[in-house]
């Protein structure tokens, strides 16, 4: 499905009325004069529009009679591309990217009413650059007083989106198996390097380069390489500490390939051999999460398959006494929460935490998967070092694996099946490395 496609199913969820876009915003570095942080684009902007720019504006509107789709674009400027690179201007916002019209930016002021006469809503998406909104506020006034009618309804546009971006379509799905696909092979090159003594951020230089070797240009988000007692720390990013014989590497983290994310945990021993603590800890969330992928089909939610996890890390953590007395009494009283704290699932596409509905209501159930949903199973353990309830042999210890799926017509497809996970495969390849 093309941008275009997109677009066009964007507008037929309208009712009515013109959608404004903004493009990301550009960063500098703290104290950087002109350092800019490596720009990427806004991913509704980017899905809508497919263009990369900054500076930029989109607007649609559907119930005009000659333009549909209007981007506001940086001019051409040969002396400033110089510096900071091509850009497509008005030329090349229509040749190239299909608008139906293109005006420089300083044309906004002037242009912008012949769109919004007549409409009575606003899609617009406030909150994200706080100058900007008053710039629409100020000039939404502004057109008003002088038509003495203007839109009156401002609307997020974020459930359409997350309605629309939910489903993937067929190219959509093999730019993520190739996100997926360079993201397991650079684990398999991690897996032949981890020694004890490492540091953590010598495992996030290999998996630097196996991404930028494919075609990945970024990581999807910050990559967290957590080793010991950093595996319990859900979103620990400093990556900085040597790594000690005898203990896990929890890797969480994923290859960002046209824009679409992975998003992978594994954890390795770093000597090449699990100890029967930590054995005894990883079978557990391996069978929680390969209960969680056998349960992933249509019809199903992702409540479901969150509570199947809950069950089948509460009954192991019973089994290995980490928690006292009945299963079903402790799912009821959360006392895993102690040690899994967090949800089992989440929707993966453009974002790492992708926009889709997790409920259908604020407060009622979960969203029914359909085919081309995708999103991730992550179940885990993490046993603090501080854990005074709990067997020493076990405090310390953090678990997470993480896959992504892709529903299918009869259940769902792994496209992250190529990064090493069983207990023989990854003791197999770190022996023979």
């Amino acid at each position: 499905m093309s941008h275009a496609t997109k677009r066009q199913a964007f507008m037929e969820k309208m009712q009515g009325g013109v959608a404004i876009f903004r493009s990301a915003p550009e960063f500098l570095r703290s104290g950087g004069h002109n350092i800019e942080i490596s720009y990427r684009q806004d991913s509704d902007f980017y899905y809508l529009t497919g263009f990369t720019e900054p500076e930029t504006i989109c607007v649609l509107a559907p119930e005009h009679p000659e333009h549909h789709f209007i981007l506001f674009v940086r001019p051409r400027d040969p002396q400033q591309e110089t510096w900071t690179g091509r850009r497509a201007g008005v030329e090349g916002a229509i040749e190239t990217y299909g608008a139906d019209a293109a005006y420089t930016l300083d044309q906004l002021d002037e242009k912008l009413p012949d769109y919004l006469k007549g409409c009575e809503t606003l899609y617009y998406n406030s909150g994200k650059e706080h100058a900007f909104d008053e710039e629409m506020l100020t000039f939404i006034n502004r057109f008003r007083s002088a038509m003495g009618r203007g839109p009156r309804q401002l609307v997020d546009p974020g459930s359409i989106l997350n309605e629309l971006r939910a489903i993937k379509d067929a190219d959509e799905l093999e730019t993520m198996r190739k996100a997926a696909q360079i993201s397991g092979n650079a684990y398999r090159e991690v897996l032949k390097a981890l020694k004890p003594g490492m540091y953590e951020y010598e495992i996030q230089a290999v998996l630097d380069y196996g991404y930028l070797k494919h075609g990945s240009m970024r990581h999807g988000y910050s990559p967290i390489v957590g080793s010991g007692p950093n595996a319990t720390i859900l979103h620990y990013d400093q990556n900085n500490r040597q790594m000690r014989d005898g203990e896990l590497l929890l890797i969480d983290s994923g290859a960002d390939y046209q824009y679409y994310s992975a998003d992978i945990t594994r954890t390795y021993p770093i000597n090449g051999r699990f100890t029967p603590e930590q054995r005894a800890l990883y079978e557990i969330v391996l069978e929680a999460e390969e209960a969680c992928i056998a349960a992933t089909a249509p019809g199903r939610d992702l409540a479901d398959i969150h509570n199947t996890a809950v069950e089948v890390l509460t009954s192991g953590l019973v089994a290995l006494g980490i928690l006292q007395g009945d299963v079903h009494k402790n799912i009821e009283e959360k006392s895993y929460r102690q040690f899994y704290m967090h949800g089992t699932c989440h929707w993966l596409g453009l974002d790492v935490h992708d926009r889709g509905p997790y409920r259908v209501t604020p407060k009622g159930r979960s969203a029914t998967l359909v085919p081309g949903m995708v999103f991730t199973i992550e179940p885990g353990l993490y046993i603090p070092e501080n854990a005074e309830n709990v067997d020493p042999r076990y405090r310390g210890i953090g678990i997470r694996i993480e896959d992504n799926v892709i529903v299918t017509e009869e259940g769902c497809e792994i496209t992250t099946g190529n990064a090493p996970k069983t207990i023989e495969e990854i003791e197999a390849i770190m022996a023979n490395s």
